[in-house]
């Protein structure tokens, strides 16, 4: 009885206690959407995004460590961005991904997601894409070798090669490497040049053997875009072809700047194989193979290992450099473009056809009197426009080509400028054909030229900048004598 008595007093115990308290913990939970990222068929050398939102669906704050591709070389990539962040409830974060296959085979790789998500601390979404056929470019060369054969010394011989595009879209050949013998020369370079879906651009290439060497050889490397065949070479062989370690010329230095400025050169990387105990040093000769019409630019040095390039106007430079070993042996010439861009917002140029010929560029805002304070001009090089922006006139050129210029910045959407040539004075140049041409934005806009005599004024037109677009109105009045010779100096 006692026994049964003491558990009736504890089971009735029991049935008066308080029940157990039900904790809930508040923990994050990552979420991702979509589940896998599969970026189909893209052509190579073409590019396609994806987003991937990264959520947090817990209710607590999500702290993300870390976000990478699993494979980093596989064409696959994440753009920009924080790739680790704190996400409060519901908050997302959203990363792009970039697919751009380089050749026709399948890819993959994951993404990885490292979190403070106790179930999944370490989350791997697949990414997968297959590069595929499409339209694309697809180089041919006519021949793979050039044989000039035996040439007298003080003659020359010309061959050719054809490039051919064979695919079914735009070739583009973004540069030419020479290496070995000097005694080549390219004649025509393509470089730049973009060569439609069956046709084709010729390469002329002449021999001139120096009379140092019985034979040369080198070879010309031609880069494009072919997706499968970026970079082709021809082998150049003059003479009996003797073998000889060729000195190489390099070249370091700027391959974009902003006019007017001076771009320093260095070629004191060139080297001499044939010069083993470097007992003689290479002789350098820069040369300027192309600049714009307008330019006037020039080495400080042309014979130096570093030199300085004197930019003067918007275009593009072809800058060479040929060095020459102690045997008198000279290398192929290295090719450096250097793109001169104006950073302003607007560029004019003058430039003129004859020497001896002093012809001045003159512009001024709405309602602004040309040759006053308010003209920017020789004699007002940074004259005072208020609010209708500021002008920097590049000084005078009196003695023939040119080029004077004018930059303009903080343009106004409601006011023209003017743009005006006067021929100042003909020291001998006579008829000029005076050019102007215009860049908005970096970019060139147009370009219009006309025919002066001493001591007339051309007023050229009017151009207006609006969200960004520009428009040039050409003026309709006839170019006149000026009765005016002097400008008001601020």
């Amino acid at each position: 009885m006692r026994a049964t008595l003491l558990l009736s007093i504890a089971a009735a115990l029991a049935a008066c206690a308080t029940p157990d308290t039900q904790i809930t913990k508040l923990t994050p939970d990552l979420a991702v959407a979509p589940g896998e990222v599969a970026f189909g068929d893209v052509v190579p050398d073409y590019s396609l995004e994806r987003a991937v939102q990264v959520v947090n669906a817990g209710r607590a704050t999500l702290e993300i460590e870390n976000i990478y591709l699993e494979d980093t070389d596989s064409s696959f990539a994440l753009n920009g961005g924080d790739l680790s962040a704190e996400l409060s409830p519901d908050e997302a974060l959203e990363v792009n991904i970039s697919f751009a296959p380089t050749a026709l085979s399948a890819y993959s790789t994951f993404l990885v997601i490292e979190s403070n998500d106790e179930d999944d601390p370490e989350m791997r979404i697949e990414i997968s894409g297959t590069g595929v056929i499409g339209p694309q470019p697809d180089i041919a060369l006519s021949v793979d070798s050039l044989n000039f054969g035996e040439v007298a010394p003080g003659g020359d011989a010309t061959e050719f090669i054809i490039v051919s595009n064979v695919g079914d879209a735009p070739l583009t050949i973004s540069d030419l490497v020479q290496t070995g013998s000097g005694t080549f020369d390219v004649v025509t370079n393509p470089t730049g040049q973009s060569i439609a879906a069956g046709s084709e651009a010729t390469i002329l290439i002449t021999y001139t053997p120096d009379g140092l060497l019985s034979g040369h050889t080198g070879d010309l490397t031609i880069f494009s875009d072919d997706p499968d065949e970026p970079e082709v070479t021809v082998d150049l062989v003059g003479g009996d072809g003797t073998s000889y370690a060729y000195p190489i010329a390099l070249i370091i230095g700027d391959s974009e700047v902003h006019p007017p400025t001076s771009v320093t050169l260095d070629g004191s990387g060139s080297t001499d194989p044939e010069d083993t105990e470097d007992a003689f040093d290479l002789t350098y000769a820069w040369s300027l193979g192309s600049k714009p019409a307008a330019s006037n630019a020039d080495f400080v040095d042309d014979t130096s290992a570093v030199t300085d390039l004197q930019i003067d106007v918007a275009g593009t430079y072809q800058v060479e450099l040929v060095v020459t070993d102690f045997n008198g042996v000279p290398s192929a010439p290295a090719l450096l473009y250097i793109e001169a861009v104006p950073v302003q917002e607007m560029y004019i140029e003058l430039s003129w056809d004859k020497p001896y010929s002093d012809v001045d560029l003159h512009v001024v805002p709405s309602d602004g009197i040309f040759f006053s304070s308010e003209d920017a001009s020789f004699c007002n090089t940074a004259p005072d426009w208020g609010d209708a922006g500021s002008a920097v006139h590049s000084g005078d050129v009196s003695d023939g080509f040119g080029p004077e210029t004018v930059e303009i910045t903080d343009l106004l959407s409601d006011t023209e400028y003017y743009l005006g040539v006067h021929y100042f004075e003909d020291n001998g140049g006579s008829i000029v054909t005076a050019t102007i041409t215009i860049y908005v934005e970096g970019e060139p806009h147009d370009s219009v030229e006309a025919l002066m005599i001493h001591n007339e004024f051309w007023l050229v037109g009017y151009v207006r900048v609006i969200d960004g677009v520009g428009m040039f109105v050409e003026s309709d009045e006839p170019i006149e004598a000026s009765i005016t010779r002097e400008c008001d100096a601020d």
